[in-house]
C-alpha cells in the first residue's frame, strides 16, 4: 500500500452484532398473541413462538441457525408479490406462514437476500467469480466511505477519487494527484476496511461525521499489511446549497497509519476519532 487510503465492502450489510435487520416492507397488521399451548416465550426478547413457527424454529437449528425472536407474530405485506402473509421476525431470519401449502413446506423463510440484494446492489450481482458487484451509498457517512473502497476494489478509480472533498481537484493534504491516487494501487490485489462507531458533529451549516477503521490490503504478491486511524466525512447540511450534491457525504480528512499485523482490531476500532 502506497500511502494511506485502502479499501473494502462490508458483505455483512444489515448484520450487526449477529442481528439481521430485516427490510422494510410495504404495510403489516399487528396480532394480538397470547400465552397459550404450544407457545414458548423468550425471556431474553420477550417474545413468544407458537405452534407450526415453534415447530419449524425446533426443527431447522434452533438458537443456533435462527436466533432469538425479534417481534410477535404479524401480517405483513410481501414487496415481492403483494400479498399478505403472516410473519416472526428472527434475530438471523424472518418466518413466513403459508397455509396454501401442505407441511412441512406451509413454512418457509422470507426472501431476505432477494430483498438485500435488490436494496444494495442496485446493478445487480456479477456473473463471473471474484467480481465484487457496484455498490454506492452517499446519504450515510459510514456507507459512503465503503462505497469509496468499493470502487477501488473494482478498479474505479475515477469514481473513486470523485469521494474526495473538492474533486477532481481535493486539497494536497487530503488526496494525490489523479494519476499518482491511481499508481498507490498498482499492487493491491484487494482491500478490506472494519469501520467502528461514527461520531456525528456540526458547524456553520456544515455536517461531520469522524469513525475509527482498520483497513487490509492484500498486496498481489500475497502479503498483506495492515493500516488503523481515522476517517473525517462531510456534508452541508440540508437547505444551505442549491447544489443536491453538497448533501451527499464525502472524505474530509484521513489520518492513517500501519500498524503491527497482530494488533487488536477490536482495541484499534475503540480509539476516539474527534469529528
Amino acid at each position: 500500500m502506497a500511502y494511506r487510503f485502502r479499501a473494502m465492502i462490508l458483505i455483512g450489510i444489515g448484520m450487526l452484532g449477529g442481528i439481521l435487520v430485516a427490510p422494510q416492507l410495504s404495510s403489516y397488521t399487528s396480532l394480538a398473541q397470547g400465552v397459550q399451548p404450544g407457545c414458548q416465550t423468550f425471556t431474553e426478547t420477550k417474545h413468544t413462538v407458537c405452534g407450526r413457527f415453534l415447530d419449524y424454529w425446533k426443527t431447522h437449528g434452533g438458537l443456533a441457525q435462527q436466533g432469538y425472536p425479534l417481534s410477535e407474530e404479524f401480517v405483513e405485506t410481501s414487496a415481492l408479490n403483494g400479498r399478505p402473509y403472516t410473519v416472526q421476525y428472527f434475530e438471523r431470519a424472518v418466518f413466513e406462514l403459508h397455509p396454501e401449502n401442505r407441511p412441512p413446506n406451509d413454512v418457509l423463510l422470507s426472501q431476505l437476500g432477494t430483498f438485500l440484494g435488490n436494496q444494495k446492489y442496485t446493478q445487480g450481482f456479477p456473473s463471473r467469480s471474484g467480481e465484487l458487484p457496484f455498490y454506492e451509498d452517499r446519504t450515510d457517512p459510514a456507507h459512503a466511505l465503503l462505497s469509496f473502497y468499493n470502487a477501488v476494489n473494482r478498479k474505479e478509480y475515477e469514481r473513486a477519487y470523485s469521494y474526495f472533498q473538492g474533486a477532481p481537484n481535493p486539497q494536497p493534504s487530503l488526496a494525490p494527484p489523479y494519476a499518482q491516487f491511481v499508481q498507490g494501487y498498482a499492487n493491491t490485489a484487494s482491500v478490506t476496511i472494519a469501520v467502528g462507531k461514527v461520531e456525528l458533529g456540526a458547524a456553520a451549516g456544515n455536517l461531520y461525521a469522524s469513525m475509527p477503521v482498520v483497513i487490509t490490503a492484500t498486496q498481489k504478491d500475497g502479503t498483506k499489511q495492515v493500516f488503523a486511524g481515522c476517517y473525517v466525512m462531510h456534508r452541508a447540511n440540508s437547505g444551505i446549497s442549491e447544489d443536491p450534491n453538497d448533501e451527499l457525504w464525502s472524505i474530509w480528512s484521513a489520518k492513517i497509519s500501519a500498524v503491527p499485523a497482530n494488533s487488536s482490531m477490536d482495541s484499534l476500532l475503540a480509539q476516539t476519532c474527534t469529528p
